[in-house]
């Protein structure tokens, strides 16, 4: 099979590459305005290794953060560090970063070597790992990592006023991230008990050839 028929075909429930793995379709907007940006970047880390130096999430999801975020006082804590964590430094007064790959971390730590707004931490063992701060709140709360339903609770305590929490990912079933569909329910349910707002967003995400199901909760959801 050719590169542009593996681009257009997906494998098991995405086919094609449309829909994500809970069978919702991309919206026709977001088909043309972030799934040709998606596949240029596909195509540039598959091709030439660039990996786009933004969150791997939707990027209509990643927009909204961006507004949301003030740089003078938002606090930041993201489950599963990346190239997602100096783009938060860069939109926040602070950032605090958990990784559970002692590969990943160690790369990371090298991109992160100049900037003072980030403390990123390694933790390989769970309890560690789903542990927040005690008593801290954050205004944005990514959850992009590892044990993504205990992490869903644990966000629970933590969101300040006004606060985000996004899980990525959310219409997969299984895999190494933990209980993604108990994880969704957490979240909505928590929604739902403190009268927030909530949204599903369908879109593509940087280097991805088919579209993701994100979840977020709070206020100024994606358009």
């Amino acid at each position: 099979m050719g590169l542009w028929a593996k681009i257009w075909r997906g494998g098991g429930r995405r086919n094609p590459r449309f829909r994500d793995e809970l069978g919702n379709l991309v919206p026709a907007g977001r088909l043309l305005r972030n799934g040709p940006r998606a596949i240029s970047t596909g195509l540039g880390r598959k091709l030439l290794g660039r990996r786009p130096p933004r969150p791997w999430i939707s990027y209509d999801a990643a927009n909204a953060i961006a507004e949301h975020l003030d740089p003078s006082r938002s606090r930041v804590f993201e489950f599963g560090s990346g190239m997602s964590t100096a783009w938060y430094a860069a939109r926040a007064a602070s950032v605090e970063s958990v990784e559970s790959d002692p590969q990943w971390y160690a790369q990371v730590s090298r991109q992160l070597a100049d900037c003072d707004r980030v403390s990123l931490r390694l933790a390989s063992d769970k309890a560690q790992y789903v542990t927040m701060p005690g008593g801290a709140t954050y205004d944005l709360i990514m959850i992009d990592g590892s044990w993504r339903c205990d992490c869903a609770r644990e966000a629970t305590e933590h969101l300040a006023p006004g606060g985000v929490i996004y899980l990525d990912n959310a219409d997969k079933q299984g895999g190494t991230s933990g209980d993604l569909g108990k994880a969704r329910r957490i979240l909505i349910e928590f929604a739902e008990e403190r009268g927030l707002s909530w949204t599903e967003v369908t879109d593509f995400a940087p280097t991805q050839f088919f579209v993701e199901r994100g979840l977020w909760i709070g206020s100024s959801p994606p358009a």
